[in-house]
């Protein structure tokens, strides 16, 4: 769970004039919650794309450790709609999820990633699974087509409560689904 009280590695990359930034007081709980701020530079060069990436804390075997989805809170304060993405690389090359869409000026929204390799859409990549068991690099982004570059535009995006879910046990809901089918036969 990541809730940005404090710095975790998130950033753009490029030399960039307006960098993702963390801001006070303004996560989904109000005052005393924060939230990653995501903005291109409104005068285009580095920064133009809306990206925020992570190469420490979101690293790692996703995979091994059973993780298929990423739920996050995103809230567009922007006059445009945004498509968001999570894209990750890896040694398997670069893989993007199915957009989002926040319309203009929306509320905090609960979206959840689907990044189970079978779901995942090849953006140069191929082996998503090689990616997930190695991932070196992740994105969270705006684009309207599969790019793990992120869009243009400008828009403000807020970003809090990342979570990694991990994927459920097979055993459990085996267990679960004779113990209910054993009560309903007494």
């Amino acid at each position: 769970l990541e809730t940005f009280d404090q710095p975790t590695g998130w950033g753009a990359g490029t030399p960039h004039p307006s960098p993702p930034s963390i801001q006070a007081d303004s996560g989904p709980e109000g005052t005393g919650d924060f939230a990653l701020r995501i903005t291109p530079s409104p005068t285009g060069g580095a920064g133009r794309r809306l990206a925020a990436l992570n190469t420490s804390l979101w690293t790692g075997d996703y995979l091994g450790a059973d993780v298929s989805v990423l739920t996050m809170d995103l809230r567009n304060q922007s006059l445009l709609v945004s498509s968001m993405r999570v894209a990750v690389n890896g040694p398997g090359g670069w893989f993007v999820t199915e957009a989002e869409s926040l319309g203009l000026f929306s509320p905090w929204t609960q979206v959840a990633f689907d990044i189970s390799p079978g779901s995942l859409i090849s953006v140069g990549g191929s082996d998503a699974s090689a990616t997930l068991s190695a991932v070196s690099q992740i994105r969270i982004l705006h684009s309207t087509t599969p790019d793990f570059k992120g869009g243009e535009g400008q828009r403000t995006i807020l970003v809090d409560n990342i979570r990694a879910v991990p994927e459920p046990e097979i055993p459990i809901f085996l267990g679960f689904g004779l113990l209910f089918l054993h009560r309903r036969r007494r």
